[in-house]
């Protein structure tokens, strides 16, 4: 078995072997629940599924913590991509609030 020298390990950004930057994409986080709805007309650019992820509990947190003593057990965090087509739904429920 031959062993690669280090000139042959191609390593990418931040010490990243092998592994290219996922391009940014547009998403949409659109909250829906119990008849009503916001929804997201801007968007936000993102390049990880992670970051999708985490933006979607961003804004479930964001919109619970404006609307008061809301039952938010109905409620999910539809992620869209620019297309249209849907990539997360996520329930308020599952959203970790961290206490300070």
């Amino acid at each position: 078995m031959a062993v690669s020298g280090p000139a042959e390990i191609a390593v990418g950004e931040c010490g990243k072997v092998g592994k290219r930057p996922m391009p940014r994409r547009l998403y949409r986080f659109h909250c829906l629940g119990g008849g009503d709805a916001v929804f997201d007309l801007n968007g936000r650019w993102l390049s990880s599924s992670r970051e999708v992820r985490q933006q979607a509990d961003r804004v479930a947190i964001d919109l619970m913590a404006g609307g008061g003593s809301q039952d938010w057990t109905a409620w999910i965090v539809d992620v869209r991509d620019a297309a249209g087509r849907s990539v997360l739904m996520r329930a308020f429920t599952l959203v970790k609030v961290a206490c300070e």
